[in-house]
């Protein structure tokens, strides 16, 4: 009875664990598929920007070459981020549900080594859309309006970096709270320590009771000789 109220309650434990891992795993895939959507928009801005832009003709081949070059630079990152945004969501979240036992943290702690070439490739992709646009201020507009816009996009991207420096410097983990040791834990006296605890109870609960019946044995043995000597008597 004991055995079984402590592999239930070990199971019970270890759905418990599970399912704080399953939070852990839907942060992760929500944050990928916000991030997925953003690169996604950022693309289709710089897509548009390089076809439907006018480009005059007198325009300094490496003015052309810079625009062109940027714009391809950001949208194969924003591309590459979606790409590996949604192969991680589809390939960690499918581990994590119809794999086998402990998939959950495999899946959990592969999808957060991933983050962070995700995230580069969306940074990567969000710089090269703003060079995108630098670009076009100066092949598109005249001075000193050129002059203006640029010092605005440069001024967008220094505070974007610095800030999201200071953001991640903020809300830096040095220690995280870890949920793969609740689950590491096998029950039905799987384990080497715990199984071999239950298995030494149960033999051990065994071989007493085969003491107590060859006691008993031996016991009603002699008091059947002492009965039958007093009779002969």
């Amino acid at each position: 009875m004991l055995a079984a109220d402590r592999s239930l309650l070990e199971i019970n434990l270890k759905q418990s664990a599970i399912k704080l891992r399953e939070k852990e795993l839907n942060l992760y895939t929500d944050n990928f598929s916000a991030m997925a959507t953003q690169a996604a928009v950022l693309a289709g801005f710089t897509t548009t920007c390089l076809i439907e832009l006018n480009i005059p003709p007198d325009t300094h081949y490496l003015a052309k070459s810079c625009l062109h070059i940027a714009a391809i630079f950001s949208i194969c990152s924003n591309i590459a981020c979606v790409s590996l945004s949604t192969i991680t969501n589809i390939w960690g979240s499918g581990k994590a549900l119809r794999g086998k036992d402990g998939s959950m943290d495999e899946a959990v702690e592969g999808i957060n080594s991933e983050r962070e070439l995700i995230f580069r490739t969306f940074a990567f992709g969000l710089c090269g859309n703003l060079c995108t646009v630098l670009c076009a201020c100066f092949i598109t507009m005249s001075w000193p309006i050129n002059f203006f816009a640029a010092t605005m996009v440069v001024y967008t991207l220094y505070l974007i970096y610095t800030n999201a420096i200071r953001i991640q410097r903020k809300f830096h983990m040095a220690d995280v709270v870890r949920l793969d040791d609740l689950t590491a834990f096998p029950t039905n006296g799987n384990s080497n320590g715990n199984g071999r605890g239950h298995g030494h109870g149960i033999s051990t609960a065994s071989t007493n009771t085969d003491v107590d019946s060859h006691s008993s044995s031996a016991l009603l043995g002699h008091r059947g000789r002492s009965s039958k000597g007093l009779l002969d008597v």
